[in-house]
């Protein structure tokens, strides 16, 4: 019975790995029993103190097992908690290394795209580059061909220089006077024409130089306008517009009061009352100055409104303007025309007593009456002679 229960409860320890404490005690009462039937008291308590010696044995055996078993379940239980902490490591790993990688990838992909830019960017720059290096190719084929042309130029007649820039000068001088009317610029070009030709020993050039000196001579003995001096005094005319006093009043500010009617007594726009609206200004006025005058009866139809007085005078300044206009483009009948009109507005509206208006018409008629053609010749002779000398000798070696 003690084998059987010894190899129960090893088969029971090998299955749990060590025996509980009620097998134990279920053995213990099994052997009790047994020593009871088949021994004497005396045999009983010997086999029951071996029996209790093997029991003891085996519980200290199982709690040794129990305690080792323990300390390996610790040790696995560590080694597990490690594998698994190493698991969560490694995978952690892992993840950033995917990270990783797919950063690296879009960081690729972003290089690719730069390069793929900076080879466009490179091919556009080559490009620039070969378009600039042909242009400078272009370049330099011009400066150079402009050099060979310079030798050429200084390989001949150093005199050639002088007389193609007095022959320029010459040609300006032309067309100052004779389009622009203007003799002292044109006798300016000419002199220094002359000068560039002082040096030169030829019998043609010595007659060009005759040429230059007759027309020097010829624009200077041109009697002279003084067009800044006419048009100051027209200014001055402009001005005086506004200080022109109207016929029949004394000062500007009697006329401006003359106008400020009374709302009671207003004329009426009908044209059947004009009897009456004549009677209506007649005493506005009578009441608005002390100032008795012998005049006619339709003295009092010349009279003028703001507004026409306002009107009257940019008339009269448009009129100058004009005329100053005509002045610097050397029209002198459409001058006079202007002025004549501005001279006949001011005789019939404003008071030949005025100083104002006696200076003003005194400005305009001095100036209506002035000359202001100048009489320049149609072509100057040392254009000609100059063109002549050109087309023989300098046109025909390729100086000009």
């Amino acid at each position: 019975m003690l084998p059987n229960s010894t190899a129960s409860a090893g088969t029971t320890a090998g299955t749990a790995d060590y025996a509980s404490l009620a097998q134990l005690k279920e053995m213990e009462y099994r052997l009790n029993s047994k020593i009871e039937s088949k021994s004497s008291s005396g045999a009983k308590t010997g086999l029951l103190w071996l029996v209790t010696v093997i029991a003891l044995a085996g519980a200290g055996f199982a709690g040794y097992t129990a305690f080792q078993n323990q300390q390996r379940l610790a040790f696995i239980d560590n080694d597990l908690q490690n594998s698994r902490t190493q698991v969560s490591e490694a995978l952690i790993k892992i993840e950033s290394s995917a990270t990783a990688f797919e950063q690296a990838q879009r960081l690729n992909m972003q290089l690719q795209q730069s390069h793929n830019v900076l080879e466009a960017n490179d091919k556009a720059l080559i490009e620039k580059v070969n378009e600039v290096i042909s242009t400078q190719q272009q370049h330099g084929n011009a400066v150079n061909a402009l050099s060979a042309q310079v030798a050429q130029y200084q390989d001949r007649n150093p005199n050639d220089w002088k007389l193609a820039e007095s022959y320029f000068l010459v040609n300006n001088a032309s067309a100052k006077a004779v389009f622009e009317k203007d003799t002292k610029a044109a006798v300016w070009l000419l002199t220094t024409a002359d000068e560039l030709l002082v040096d030169i020993e030829d019998q043609e050039v010595v007659a060009l130089r005759q040429a230059i000196s007759k027309d020097i001579a010829t624009l200077k003995n041109i009697a002279q306008v003084d067009t800044r001096g006419i048009g100051m005094n027209l200014e001055r005319a402009y001005e005086n517009v506004d200080a022109l006093v109207l016929e029949g009043y004394s000062d500007p500010q009697t006329r401006a009061a003359a106008f400020n009617k009374d709302a009671n007594n207003e004329v009426s726009a009908n044209v059947q009352d004009w009897k009456e609206n004549l009677q209506k200004s007649a005493a506005d006025f009578a009441s608005r100055f002390v100032e008795v005058r012998r005049r006619n009866a339709e003295a009092a139809t010349e009279f003028l409104t703001p507004e026409q007085d306002l009107y009257l005078r940019e008339n009269i300044k448009t009129r100058i303007l004009l005329a100053k206009a005509d002045l610097s483009h050397g029209d002198k009948e459409a001058m006079v025309k202007n002025l004549n009109d501005a001279i006949k507005m001011i005789e019939t509206y404003f008071d030949p007593e005025s100083t104002v208006t006696q200076s003003t018409l005194e400005i305009l008629k001095g100036i209506a009456s002035s000359e202001i053609t100048i009489q320049t010749p149609d072509v100057l002779g040392s254009a000609t002679a100059f063109s002549n000398f050109a087309r023989e000798h300098l046109l025909g070696r390729g100086g000009l």
